[in-house]
């Protein structure tokens, strides 16, 4: 049989690593907001450290981030599916530098969000799809369904956030959407946790 060495290790460091990216995203939100309170309180003193908090929060997030593409071209060496969600990842990293760079122009502006989007969804459908092939191959089939769910979870998710984002500039219909966008962040939060167990049971499944 097949062994899923590389794949194993991969995925337990993008598991690994999408925690610390979530608990820095709570800790640099906590910490910007802290620092917002204190300044108006008067208090410098503890600004300055949950600034210093946060920086250090968003720092956390780009290590993480780092440990969590060099876990998806480690196993991107087992499993094919990951190797182009390795190279999907690179490239959504230009595009998100292009989206920075063309920021002030709306429309192209518009354009690199789109593709980054579309991109990052891409990512999430190949690591779930060929880890998932994976899964049947040695029979956790019920890991397998996990996977399946989660990507389509986020197909759903990303169309209606997109559709909401157009209706918000409809007047009339602000409300509406963005009531609807706050329902499908919870769906997508939901998605996100979903994912997080898929990772972390297809790593144990294959022996790390």
């Amino acid at each position: 049989m097949y062994q899923y060495f590389n794949a194993a290790q991969g995925l337990k460091k993008m598991f690994i690593a999408a925690i610390g990216v979530i608990i820095c995203m709570v800790c640099a939100a906590l910490g910007g907001a802290g620092t917002v309170v204190s300044a108006g309180a008067g208090s410098l003193a503890s600004a300055g450290i949950l600034v210093l908090f946060a920086v250090v929060a968003a720092i956390g997030m780009i290590v993480f981030s780092i440990i969590s593409i060099v876990g998806l071209y480690g196993a991107g060496k087992d499993i094919e599916g990951c190797r182009t969600a390795f190279i999907l990842t690179i490239i959504n990293l230009v595009v998100s530098v292009l989206k920075n760079f063309f920021k002030s122009a709306p429309v192209l502006g518009l354009v690199f969000e789109l593709a980054g989007d579309v991109i990052s969804f891409l990512t999430t459908f190949y690591v779930c799809t060929s880890v998932a092939s994976v899964m049947l191959s040695i029979g956790a089939n019920d890991v397998a369904s996990m996977g399946e769910i989660v990507w389509k979870i986020t197909l759903v998710c990303d169309i209606i956030l997109v559709v909401m984002a157009i209706l918000v500039m409809i007047p009339g219909l602000t409300i509406i959407a963005g009531i609807s966008t706050f329902i499908v962040l919870i769906v997508s939060l939901v998605a996100q946790i979903l994912y997080l167990v898929f990772l972390s049971k297809s790593y144990h499944a294959l022996g790390a």
